[in-house]
């Protein structure tokens, strides 16, 4: 079993979309997923039930919709069930100390960023956990304007690139809020969209690097709590 977190310093950078984004597409792959939604707005559990509503089968993706100090009993039964291949958790927007946790027991830590001053401004704390975590990390700059030659996204890509890796580029596209409107994804909603084509990219890369990363459970998963 592995886990991909999405961590953010600042709401509203579109951590919830990307998890669901790339949880789908794992799933689609036929891999058995399980979001895990730690964020008191709860919008990736909002967006479940919609999907959800009504369906006669166990949903892949599953949910677990749990708090932070109940954590390392849901990763610990998903384990010892094998029955789950991929966790993605999707945190609050902070720097908690409950976060340092959930991070050593990541995989893969995605850290989706808007190309704003004050986005970048926030960057530096969380960046710090993560690399205290001393896991893998990427950015993922979010809501980007849409254009080929767009001022803010070419200077916001070496800004990001000076302090880490950057997994892609997301467009400000109307499938993502349409989709989640009716409990879809963007490679659900319009297949052959530009949505679609950036969440498929980017999925490739993510799943890329959690190959990267088969590795025994931390020996202190305790920590997570």
């Amino acid at each position: 079993m592995q886990i991909l977190m999405f961590a953010k310093q600042k709401g509203g950078v579109g951590a919830s979309t990307l998890a669901r984004e790339m949880g789908t597409l794992a799933a689609a792959g036929g891999e058995r997923v399980v979001f895990v939604d730690l964020d008191p707005q709860a919008s990736l559990s909002k967006w479940w039930n919609r999907r959800t509503a009504g369906a006669a089968d166990p949903p892949n993706p599953a949910l677990a919709a749990t708090r932070p100090d109940q954590l390392l009993g849901v990763l610990n039964h998903l384990r010892a069930t094998d029955s789950t291949d991929l966790v993605v958790i999707d945190v609050p927007p902070s720097v908690h100390g409950f976060l340092l946790g959930i991070m050593q027991a990541a995989d893969v830590i995605i850290i989706p960023v808007r190309p704003t001053a004050d986005d970048f401004e926030a960057l530096p704390d969380i960046v710090d956990m993560v690399e205290r975590a001393g896991r893998r990390y990427a950015f993922v700059l979010t809501q980007a304007p849409t254009g080929r030659r767009i001022r803010a996204v070419e200077e916001a890509v070496p800004i990001l690139a000076r302090q880490g890796r950057v997994a892609g580029v997301v467009r400000f596209r109307g499938a993502f809020p349409a989709a989640g409107a009716v409990g879809r994804t963007a490679t659900e909603y319009e297949p052959n969209g530009k949505a679609a084509a950036e969440m498929t990219e980017l999925w490739a890369y993510v799943g890329a690097e959690l190959r990267k990363m088969h590795r025994p459970p931390p020996s202190n998963l305790a920590a997570v709590v």
